[in-house]
């Protein structure tokens, strides 16, 4: 039901008025209703954006300012689930399903590799191309995340075996090139 229709619904009761179409307090009663209309879908809005399952512009672009940096690359449902996983992690969540879970809610699928009589980790990415300052990011999610006393390293590196295979040199022959694991990544044939 409109505001308009509301509010002739509301006075019929009365019998004070006419409410025939033409009438003056018709006419009236349809410009006040124009801009209660407005105000309504305002405050709609308004409502809609307050909850982060229901954002979808502003609302989310706030919560993502506040927990993380903004993803606007990805859908709305994924950065709602990333907003949701990152405000509900807690200190009871530095077991490797927690870690993966944080690194999932910031946007990364990975794997991790733990060295605990080191206290160290390798944090590797599966799949995906990311940008410097994604990179970034993630480092410095990771960092305010992660116990201090646990040194991490994100393993950005897009070769793996296969990739190395497809190259198409023997064991021999990438044994004969002298070259570092960071030289091969970049290698280029």
């Amino acid at each position: 039901m409109s505001s308009l229709d509301n509010m002739m619904h509301a006075m019929i009761p009365f019998g004070m008025y006419s409410l025939n179409i033409g009438d003056l307090i018709v006419w009236e009663l349809t410009s006040y209703a124009e801009e209660i209309d407005k105000l309504s879908d305002d405050v709609s809005e308004a409502l809609r954006e307050c909850f982060i399952n229901t954002a979808v512009d502003i609302g989310l672009s706030s919560y993502e300012r506040l927990y993380g940096a903004p993803h606007e690359e990805m859908s709305e449902q994924v950065r709602r689930q990333t907003i949701i996983s990152t405000i509900n992690i807690d200190d009871n969540d530095f077991t490797p399903s927690g870690v993966l879970g944080f690194f999932s809610s910031i946007g990364l699928e990975c794997t991790i590799i733990e060295m605990p009589l080191i206290f160290d980790m390798t944090i590797m990415p599966e799949g995906g191309t990311y940008t410097e300052s994604t990179r970034e990011y993630i480092r410095k999610m990771a960092g305010e995340f992660l116990p201090c006393h646990l040194n991490f390293t994100i393993d950005f590196r897009s070769c793996n075996w296969d990739s190395y295979d497809m190259l198409e040199n023997t064991f021999d022959e990438w044994d004969e090139m002298d070259m570092t694991w960071e030289e091969i990544d970049r290698y280029d044939v």
